[in-house]
């Protein structure tokens, strides 16, 4: 397994192999000196500042917070596709047998949601109910895609 790479290294990286001018380009940038400090070791720097691979990171850590890591496999799914990797639906847990077993489960997931919410229960137990009927339903829409 590869080392896993600082942001830093990456954009290091980016700029020796594309170059500055078409990376400010595609950030809409008119100076390449923000490009640079995207590129700067944190240890060996003070003018290094924050980089869109980490806001994004930032980003992807707070949609997870709310409950909404499906947004964050969206994203991620759609990224995969700049480099030509077959598209993979995001699905969080194992497919049930058919559409019709799937959609029971939602049923069931959405009624748990619902006594949850009837018991007065802490917002802590609601937004984990939610979640989990959440996750239910992009399994069945999962299997609709994988099926048609």
């Amino acid at each position: 397994m590869s080392k896993k790479l600082a942001t830093w290294q990456l954009w290091h990286a980016m700029r020796k192999t594309i170059g500055d001018q078409f990376i400010m380009s595609v950030l809409g940038r008119s100076n390449a000196r923000t490009i640079r400090m995207y590129a700067q070791d944190p240890n060996v720097t003070v003018d290094r500042c924050k980089d869109p691979i980490q806001s994004l990171s930032i980003l992807f850590e707070e949609l997870t917070t709310y409950g909404r890591s499906d947004i964050v496999k969206l994203a991620l799914a759609h990224m995969q596709q700049s480099i030509g990797g077959e598209e993979e639906i995001p699905c969080p847990g194992q497919l049930k047998s058919s559409i019709d077993a799937e959609l029971l489960a939602d049923f069931q997931a959405v009624a748990e949601l619902k006594g949850s919410i009837d018991s007065k229960l802490p917002v802590e137990d609601v937004h984990d109910a939610m979640v989990l009927a959440v996750e239910e339903i992009q399994r069945t829409y999962t299997k609709y895609l994988k099926e048609n």
